[in-house]
C-alpha cells in the first residue's frame, strides 16, 4: 500500500469528533514534519487550549505556491450502526472504511505524505489542518485572524480538499446559524388569563412562520448549479415554557440559512422589519417584550471571483469544470485572505457523516497522481 496509507491509518485511529480535543492528532502530524528540517510549523490554539490548528509551510518563498486546506474534526458516530470499528481503518474490496476517511482524513494523509517525500521549488505545498469545521469553522477563523495579525506570507493559490469526486468546484453556499430569543420581562401568569399576558411561544411562532414565508422569496433570487440550487431556511431547535398551564415568559429557537450571495442580508433585513412590526403590535398590551438575535456562526460561501490562477493550473493537468455544491466549507473564509481558491478533493460527499463511511482507493490514487504531477511540474 502507498505511503499515505500508514498516515491515514493513524489519523483514523484518533477520535477527533468535534466535541473532543484534537491535540493528540495534531501532535502526531507535527511530529512527522519535525523530522524534516525545511518546514516552518505554526500552531494556533482555541481559547481553552484543548484544540489546535496547524499551518505548515516550507522555508523560502512560497508566494507562488498552493495551500492545501483541510479539517481534522469529524462528526460523531453516536447512534450510528457501523459494521466495523469506526476508528480502525478497514480495507475491503477496493474501499477504505473509517470515520473521517472521506471527510477529510484521506485528503490530509495524501497531502502530508507528498509533502514529506519532498516539496516543489516552483509550486511549494503548504498545509492547513483545522478544528471545528463541522460546528462553525472556528479553527480556520482563528488561523486566518492569526495570519492577518502576524502578516504571515501565504501562497497565492488554495485547494480546499473537501470530497468532490476530484471535480473542480468554484462555488458553494454560505451558512449562518442564529438564535432568536423572545422575552417578556413581566411575571408569568396562569394560562386561564391568556388574554392578559403575551405568550412568547405564540409570538415566536409568528416569527417562524414569517421566516418560512421568506423561503419563497429567496427560492429564485440566487441560483447555483447544484441540488438544491437555491438558498434555504431551516428551523432546527425550539425551546419555551415551563408547564402546560403557565404562560411562557421566554422562548428561543435556532435557525439556519444556507445562503447564496446577498440572500443572508435580504433575510436579516426583512426579519428585522417584521420584528419591529410585531413589537409595535404587542406593545399595545405590554411594553416589556424583547426580541434578540444572536449569531452562532456565519460562514461565507465560495464565490466565482479571483480563481483564474488556480483554475489555469488545474487545467494544465486536465482537470476541468466549474461545479457548485450546496454544503458548507472553509473555502469562503480562505478566499477572503486573497488566495485564488477552489474546492477539489477525493471521494464523494454522499459518503460523509454516515455509518460505514468510505472512500475508494481509486479516488485516492487519482488524487495522489495529481499531487505528484504538481510537485514535479
Amino acid at each position: 500500500m502507498k505511503n499515505y496509507f500508514k498516515i491515514l491509518d493513524k489519523l483514523i485511529h484518533f477520535d477527533t469528533t468535534s466535541s473532543n480535543s484534537n491535540i493528540e492528532a495534531i501532535d502526531y502530524i507535527e511530529s512527522l514534519f519535525k523530522q524534516k528540517k525545511n518546514y516552518h510549523i505554526i500552531k494556533v490554539y482555541n481559547s481553552t487550549k484543548n484544540k489546535c490548528s496547524l499551518l505548515i509551510k516550507p522555508h523560502g518563498d512560497i508566494s507562488k505556491g498552493i495551500l492545501f486546506a483541510g479539517h481534522i474534526d469529524t462528526v460523531s458516530v453516536s447512534g450510528q450502526k457501523w459494521s466495523s470499528n469506526p476508528f480502525k481503518l478497514i480495507n475491503n474490496n477496493g474501499k477504505l472504511f473509517g470515520r473521517g476517511v472521506v471527510d477529510m482524513k484521506g485528503f490530509l494523509s495524501l497531502v502530508i505524505a507528498n509533502m514529506l517525500n519532498g516539496n516543489s521549488s516552483r509550486l511549494p505545498f503548504c498545509l492547513s489542518v483545522t478544528h471545528d469545521e463541522e460546528t462553525g469553522c472556528e479553527g480556520i477563523y482563528n488561523l486566518s485572524k492569526y495570519i492577518q495579525k502576524k502578516n504571515i506570507l501565504m501562497p497565492d493559490k488554495c485547494i480546499v480538499g473537501e470530497p468532490t469526486k476530484t471535480k473542480i468546484v468554484t462555488a458553494n453556499k454560505g451558512a449562518a446559524v442564529i438564535d432568536t430569543i423572545v422575552r417578556c420581562k413581566k411575571d408569568q401568569g396562569h394560562s386561564s388569563n391568556y388574554n392578559q399576558k403575551v405568550n412568547t411561544i405564540t409570538l415566536s411562532s409568528e416569527l417562524i412562520i414569517f421566516l418560512q414565508s421568506l423561503q419563497k422569496k429567496i427560492s429564485k433570487k440566487n441560483i447555483l448549479k447544484c441540488t438544491p440550487n437555491n438558498s434555504s431556511i431551516h428551523i432546527g431547535l425550539c425551546n419555551g415554557g415551563t408547564g402546560h398551564n403557565i404562560i411562557p415568559k421566554q422562548t428561543s429557537f435556532r435557525w439556519e440559512i444556507r445562503y447564496i450571495n446577498d440572500d443572508l442580508q435580504f433575510v436579516k433585513d426583512n426579519f428585522q422589519k417584521f420584528q419591529k412590526f410585531l413589537l409595535k403590535k404587542y406593545k399595545k398590551d405590554i411594553t416589556e417584550i424583547t426580541i434578540e438575535n444572536i449569531p452562532i456562526c456565519i460562514v461565507p460561501g465560495l464565490i466565482e471571483k479571483n480563481q483564474k490562477k488556480i483554475i489555469t493550473l488545474m487545467n494544465e493537468f486536465n482537470f476541468l469544470g466549474n461545479e457548485h455544491v450546496p454544503f458548507g466549507t472553509e473555502a469562503g473564509i480562505i478566499q477572503k485572505l486573497g488566495l485564488s481558491t477552489i474546492i477539489f478533493g477525493p471521494g464523494s460527499i454522499s459518503q460523509a457523516h454516515k455509518p460505514n463511511e468510505f472512500i475508494s482507493i481509486n479516488q485516492l490514487e487519482k488524487y495522489n497522481k495529481l499531487l505528484n504531477n504538481i510537485l514535479n511540474y
